[in-house]
């Protein structure tokens, strides 16, 4: 009878595990956006972008190509990217929420361009 009780509390448990994990999963969301600059669809920044955004529990994060942007502004705070030489992505993450469009200052560092772009982060 014991044997049988703790079988079934295991799998029990195991079971609530699952359900736990899957249900994390569950408030991540992947998001597709681009970068406009001066209002309009800019191809140019946009061609640097990974793949979708991930959007979980307030926190946005981003994949750009290549190690070109050390940081981003968003609002009044400097976010630092995280460059992966491996797969040559620099990773940002910052507050926000797929809820409603993202104005960014993007600092490029690339060749002769060293400054900041004030772009628009819209979600698709």
């Amino acid at each position: 009878m014991t044997k049988m009780f703790k079988k079934s509390l295991m799998l029990t448990l195991m079971a609530m595990a699952l359900v736990l994990a899957m249900a994390a999963s569950a408030f991540a969301a992947t998001e597709s956006y681009e970068f406009h600059y001066g209002g309009s669809y800019h191809s140019h920044s946009s061609s640097y972008i990974s793949g979708p955004a991930d959007v979980t529990g307030g926190q946005v994060t981003i994949k750009l190509t290549g190690n070109y942007f050390p940081e981003i502004q968003v609002g009044s705070t400097v976010y630092y990217g995280s460059y992966d030489t491996g797969s040559n992505l620099t990773t940002f993450v910052f507050p926000g929420s797929a809820s409603a469009d993202i104005p960014v200052e993007l600092k490029v560092v690339a060749g002769p361009h060293n400054m900041v772009y004030n772009l628009t982060l819209v979600w698709l």
